[in-house]
């Protein structure tokens, strides 16, 4: 059966609709693809820093004779210890103050009474026990990278002495506050 004349024209017109609506995809797409290499692109620097500034926390352990029997004839000896977390490689200096009690240079527990009765101590920065601590006396040096968490963590040692030439007292309870100072 041949077309000719009127009934071919829809048929014709259909084919024309077809192979415009693929011409006119195609150059969707291609108009689509060639876009980037019609972009532009700006750059610039992106500045990216960070201050560590030195810092340092310090924690103290308290100090305790303990609970002798008497003060007098021997060392009553003890310790306690300081620790330092400063900025990695920060200097520091810890200083320890003569305490609430202190008088003529000489650190003391105290039993709080009006007119108190008072024990001689001496805190040391060595386990001999001949070097003084004090505010004038510090330790000081260089933190040193620990392991991971801890970079940084320094720990000290206080040595205590009531001396065996301390007068004997009565019982109760004796009591001082050092403060413990760090510059760094």
């Amino acid at each position: 059966m041949r077309m000719e004349g009127a009934a071919l024209r829809p048929r014709l017109l259909g084919m024309t609709n077809i192979m415009r609506n693929i011409f006119l995809g195609l150059a969707a797409v291609a108009a689509v693809a060639a876009t980037p290499a019609l972009a532009a692109t700006a750059t610039n620097t992106m500045p990216v820093s960070v201050n560590v500034i030195n810092s340092c926390t310090v924690a103290a352990t308290p100090m305790s004779f303990g609970a002798p029997t008497a003060i007098g004839g021997s060392d009553i000896d003890t310790s306690s210890s300081i620790s330092l977390v400063c900025t990695n490689g920060a200097t520091y200096d810890v200083a320890l103050d003569m305490g609430l009690n202190a008088a003529s240079g000489q650190r003391y527990l105290s039993n709080g009474a009006v007119t108190p009765t008072k024990i001689p101590y001496n805190i040391y920065s060595n386990a001999g026990r001949t070097t003084a601590w004090g505010s004038n006396s510090g330790i000081g040096g260089n933190t040193v990278a620990g392991a991971a968490g801890t970079s940084g963590l320094v720990s000290l040692i206080a040595y205590g002495r009531i001396p065996s030439s301390a007068t004997s007292v009565g019982a109760g309870a004796y009591t001082d506050t050092v403060t413990v100072t760090v510059t760094f």
